[in-house]
Order: structure tokens, then sequence, then C-alpha cells
């Protein structure tokens, strides 16, 4: 409650609706030119299991913390030039920072994060999740807009209050 009291609105707002980004294929198509860099803006997904796949990688900034989620697919390659491991089950547990590597992957993944964590008053903290740990569920739990057992998917509230207003 007290990071409600004290953080500018646009943090509020991620805290409660996080933005979702894939970031295992980012290009430099539609970047910004930031100072002497370029700072890929990869589009931002619905908070739905759906959206994600096991064969990417996905960044939900949820304000004062970052979720890098790596499927246990993705691609090798990705694992490697980005994370600096040979393969998925390489990755460790308690990772929270990205390594600085020579290939472009890495230096447009890393410029993009970089760019997420200097719009702030604080740096927010990195947590690298992989798709088999039980810490997903703090990367799941953001996913708002899925339905569950005992409520609706934010979709069909919004449809259900258009519904109730329309009567």
């Amino acid at each position: 409650m007290c990071e409600f009291k004290c953080q500018p609105l646009q943090q509020i707002m991620r805290m409660i609706h996080p933005n979702l980004y894939r970031i295992d294929n980012l290009t430099d198509e539609g970047a910004l030119h930031v100072n002497d860099s370029i700072v890929p803006q990869p589009p931002i997904l619905q908070l739905s299991a759906e959206r994600l796949t096991r064969e990417g990688a996905f960044l939900m900034d949820c304000g004062s913390v970052l979720y890098l989620w790596v499927g246990k697919s993705c691609d090798v390659n990705f694992i490697r030039d980005v994370l600096g491991y040979p393969n998925h089950t390489s990755i460790p547990q308690n990772m929270t920072q990205i390594p600085e590597l020579e290939t472009p992957s890495s230096e447009r993944t890393r410029s993009f994060i970089t760019w997420l964590q200097e719009n702030r008053s604080f740096n927010p903290v990195l947590y690298i999740l992989k798709d088999d740990t039980s810490a997903k569920t703090n990367f799941f739990q953001h996913l708002i807009e899925d339905r569950t057992e005992a409520a609706l998917s934010y979709y069909e509230f919004l449809l259900h209050i258009q519904q109730q207003i329309s009567k």
C-alpha cells in the first residue's frame, strides 16, 4: 500500500495493469533513437496466457519489478546470445541480471530493458524465470485478462458491464 502513496501515476498503473512484451525476436524496425543508441519497441501484448508460447521469451513490466519469462522451448540462439547459457536447463534459478554480451540480440534486449528502467525514479528489479520453476507463479499471477473458475476474464467483465449499462 505504501508504494501506491509514493509512486508516480504511470508506475501505479503498471502495478495494476502490467505491460507484456515478447522480446526473443526484437528488431530495429520501429525503434526509438535515443542519444546514440537504438531502442527496439516491441508491441504490448494482451495479459493472457494465450499470448505466451513456450518457444518465446516474454518481459513483463510490473512497475517496481520486471519479469523475464523464458519458455521451455525458447530458441537456443536467444538463450546463448542474450542470457549467455547454452540451453534452457542451464539457466540458473536465481538469475537477476542479463550479462553484457557482444551480440546484436543482447544489445537490443539490454537496450530495451535499460530504456524501461531509466524511465522511472528507481530501478525495478529484474527476475529471469524459467518455464519449469515454481517462481513462474509470480509471473502468471499478473496475467489478469485470463478467466478463472471464480471470475470472468477482463474482456468478459467489460462485456458484462456494457450489458448492464445498456439495460
